[in-house]
């Protein structure tokens, strides 16, 4: 039997509709996950309140160590979040996606789930400290 080529197009559309579907499903959840988890501290556009780190354009900085890359795990709003860890991981990549801009590293990539579920095992409490101390320091690059 012979598929003719508009219907191979045809399947080969549906098969990935659903897809397509899912990332626009996902990205709306971790944006809805982050308008209310997060937001009210990071304020919607990323800039920080009064006391709390900025997103915008700086959050990269941190993805260019490990030490960085779980500390945005390990923070206490990421290791304490009520979100799974698959549900988590796609707030703080959909986050990295909206604010970092030219702070992200060429070389980023983006959380697992099981990656986010190992680094919020730890959660840091001593959140300032280790921020400075990530920032003081030059940050390891992956490159």
């Amino acid at each position: 039997m012979r598929v003719k080529p508009v219907g191979l197009v045809a399947l080969l559309v549906s098969s990935l509709l659903p897809t397509a579907l899912c990332a626009d499903f996902n990205a709306m959840r971790a944006k809805s996950n982050y308008q209310i988890l997060c937001q009210g501290c990071h304020t919607p556009d990323g800039s920080g309140g009064r006391g709390v780190p900025r997103l915008t354009d700086s959050i990269g900085r941190f993805l260019s160590s490990q030490e960085g890359r779980e500390y945005i795990i390990r923070v206490p709003g990421s290791a304490n979040s009520p979100l799974d860890s698959d549900q988590l991981a796609e707030l703080i990549n959909w986050s990295i996606e909206q604010f970092a801009g030219e702070s992200l590293p060429a070389s980023w990539q983006h959380y697992s789930a099981d990656e986010v579920a190992e680094y919020r095992k730890k959660p840091l409490f001593e959140v300032f400290d280790y921020r400075a101390k990530l920032l003081d320091e030059p940050l390891a690059k992956d490159e």
